[in-house]
């Protein structure tokens, strides 16, 4: 019994000096870190992330150089950048070299909005945002809702429909690459898409559009490619169980 006591009593004595070298190694870290904190300063701002924000934007907010990290306000510059259109999110990070690093998520937009002569993009939350000259993107045209005010986000149950609707089709390869205009109409009809061929009418009501996306994929690869669309005047695919059609 004294044995092993002795042995214990050793085993605790050899760990002591093990357990003072990592707390005296953590305590140089944390001194060193300090260190760093007090004589650092921020030297220059990188961007990344941006596609349709250009960095010309993005330099217009004022981000201070020249003092220490402990100094900036860091929410306050993340705020202004998440006021610029397209920019959704904005990720503030200091290199030890005294660079500022901004990551930048833009909002993507998911159709182009046309409202009598006027014409924006539009996400999938509702907002609205600027055309980029020689930024455009392939997706569909959305009618039906107000473009303006700008700063006015579509927050309607419509368009929650319709915003549900753009991202079902963007999740089928079908509707995908066959599906040009979108509309939301006023009507029993509800989600209103018109084919890229032929301008087909295509009605989809106001929900359950992954299952009348997948309708839609399989008449159009039984249907549409064995018969041609050219007939074709509209499809209704909001029963269940059958599809309507109408011919010219």
């Amino acid at each position: 019994m004294t044995e092993n006591k002795q042995h214990n009593e050793s085993q605790n004595s050899n760990a002591w000096p093990w357990i003072a070298g990592a707390v005296f190694v953590l305590g140089l870290a944390v001194m060193a870190g300090l260190y760093w904190n007090s004589t650092m300063k921020v030297q220059e701002v990188q961007f990344e992330g941006n596609h349709f924000v250009s960095v010309q934007d993005l330099q217009l907010v004022e981000v201070p150089t020249g003092i220490s990290p402990d100094s900036i306000n860091f929410g306050e510059i993340r705020n202004r950048f998440e006021e610029l259109p397209y920019v959704k999110h904005a990720d503030i990070s200091v290199e030890p070299s005294g660079t500022m690093n901004i990551s930048i998520s833009e909002r993507q937009p998911v159709a182009l909005l046309i409202d009598d002569k006027k014409k924006i993009y539009i996400d999938d939350e509702g907002i609205k945002l600027p055309i980029v000259s020689g930024k455009t993107v392939d997706i569909p045209i959305l009618y039906g809702f107000s473009a303006t005010p700008m700063q006015d986000t579509l927050q309607s149950k419509a368009f929650k429909t319709a915003s549900d609707f753009l991202t079902a089709a963007r999740n089928n390869d079908v509707a995908d690459a066959t599906i040009s205009e979108i509309a939301w109409s006023s009507s029993n009809e509800g989600i209103v898409a018109l084919t890229n061929q032929n301008g087909v009418k295509l009605i989809f009501g106001e929900g359950d559009f992954v299952t009348r996306l997948r309708n839609w994929e399989a008449f159009y690869g039984k249907v549409i490619k064995q018969e041609g669309i050219e007939k074709m005047r509209s499809v209704d695919l909001r029963f269940e169980g059958q599809i309507v059609t109408r011919e010219k």
